[in-house]
């Protein structure tokens, strides 16, 4: 089963990445170095004599949050969106994390269909300090990333 979020008069579908933790270390690999890369190869989500994997250069970082992209493992040709919030950075409380990942998922729903970034997936992971910002500067900072990348996007 597919999350996806709302729809809004357009064509292209934002599907929420399911398979949180394998997706999020493709598209941020800098997560397993931070992470432990011994302790993933225990748990089994890095197989045993891989190698370690090199920082993604996609990436835009905001005062409110960072964004890590790379192309789509899927043929679906959907725009795939992922949320990390962390404990240490954000809140040890669920409801306050669970509160960022709202806001960031509506930011993402009022702005994403807007730029044309098909066939791609995007990670937004919150930073410390995110509840401090007013829904408008977190609109702001998303349109400001989301036409960040469609113009890298263009270059290539």
């Amino acid at each position: 089963m597919v999350n996806y979020l709302r729809k809004q008069n357009s064509p292209v579908k934002v599907a929420i990445l399911k398979s949180r933790k394998l997706d999020f270390y493709r598209i941020n690999p800098f997560g397993i170095v931070r992470n432990g890369f011994k302790r993933l190869i225990r748990k089994g989500i890095v197989e045993k004599g891989a190698e370690r994997p090199k920082d993604n250069p996609n990436r835009f970082v905001n005062p409110a949050f960072l964004t890590h992209w790379s192309e789509t493992r899927f043929s679906d040709g959907n725009i795939h969106v992922g949320f990390t919030v962390s404990v240490k950075s954000t809140s040890k409380r669920a409801n306050k994390r669970n509160l960022i990942r709202r806001r960031l998922k509506y930011a993402v729903n009022q702005n994403i269909r807007n730029f044309r970034i098909e066939g791609y997936d995007l990670v937004f992971t919150a930073r410390s300090g995110f509840l401090d910002f007013e829904y408008d500067e977190i609109d702001y900072q998303m349109k400001r990333v989301l036409k960040y990348i469609e113009c890298r996007l263009k270059e290539k």
